[in-house]
């Protein structure tokens, strides 16, 4: 498959270490955008593509009614050094226990990567936040092996913590020739493991747009276009993690046994559903 490269633009930047902006000017459809920075520069494009995060600035500024949603849990990851023996290294596992869960997976090198979460009744618990690897150890002492061999090999300045959030749904991704791309857009939880292959079909689906439509009809149609699979997998991902987290003792068993009934082909299908994308206007462009 080939991709047209022509230039859809005379002139483009990339601001990746951009200042807070202070304030925000944007003119009708068609018309120029100017971007005014915390340290006074000006930048004046015909176009901005936003790609600057879960607490994106451009958001702010054009969807101030937007929200950014608490998903109730927390999570720490961290990579550990060498492979436990009788681990599968072509499967990622993920364990569930009441109102905790903890994944492995094998990356190159001979190394494990893992995430553990629990439950968080709000945003930077400070008693979560400084949590040391010993003290996650102890909250996962539960869980089975090779788990508690996984977090003895983990240096124990190698730890990152996070709050888990995502966005709750969004009206649009456009505003004018502003373009929302990625989490900006439709942040989403990493349950399902699909933020970043979400922000890749936004890019994919905008530059097949742009290589055969007028500008301002293919913003119109990447909005068509991406706002209805972007909000399903927010919501399915956002109910995968409510289930994942519970944590009531009458209620967890029953969870357990209702997914390990559930005939691994059905399972396929769901999958399948969420990782089935239309790409005609990739093709198109070719």
């Amino acid at each position: 498959m080939a991709i047209s490269t022509r230039p859809f633009f005379r002139n483009y930047r990339v601001l990746s270490s951009a200042p807070t902006w202070n304030a925000w000017m944007h003119g009708r459809l068609g018309e120029n955008i100017a971007l005014r920075f915390a340290n006074g520069e000006i930048v004046e494009s015909e176009l901005v593509l936003a790609c600057d995060g879960i607490h994106s600035a451009v958001r702010r500024a054009l969807f101030p009614q937007s929200r950014e949603h608490f998903a109730r849990y927390t999570c720490w990851r961290a990579i550990a050094p060498g492979f436990p023996q009788g681990m599968d290294p072509t499967r990622l596992t993920e364990s569930w226990g009441a109102g905790k869960r903890i994944g492995l997976a094998a990356i190159p090198g001979e190394r494990v990567y893992w995430f553990a979460c629990c439950g968080a009744n709000h945003r930077d618990d400070p008693k979560l936040a400084q949590a040391d690897l010993a003290e996650v150890q102890a909250m996962f002492s539960g869980f089975h092996e090779p788990v508690p061999e996984v977090l003895d090999r983990t240096p124990a300045d190698s730890l990152i913590w996070t709050d888990i959030l995502d966005l709750d749904p969004m009206p649009s991704f456009t505003h004018g020739r502003a373009v929302l791309l990625g989490d900006p857009a439709h942040a989403v939880t990493p349950d399902l493991g699909q933020g970043a292959g979400l922000a890749i079909e936004d890019a994919a689906v905008l530059a097949a747009l742009f290589g055969r439509l007028p500008t301002d009809r293919a913003i119109r149609e990447y909005d068509k276009r991406r706002l209805s699979r972007a909000h399903r997998v927010a919501a399915e991902s956002r109910l995968y993690a409510k289930v994942a987290q519970w944590q009531n003792p009458l209620v967890v068993p029953l969870r357990n046994l209702l997914v390990k009934s559930i005939p691994e082909r059905f399972m396929d299908r769901q999958l399948e559903a969420v990782l089935d994308i239309d790409f005609e206007p990739v093709r198109n462009a070719a």
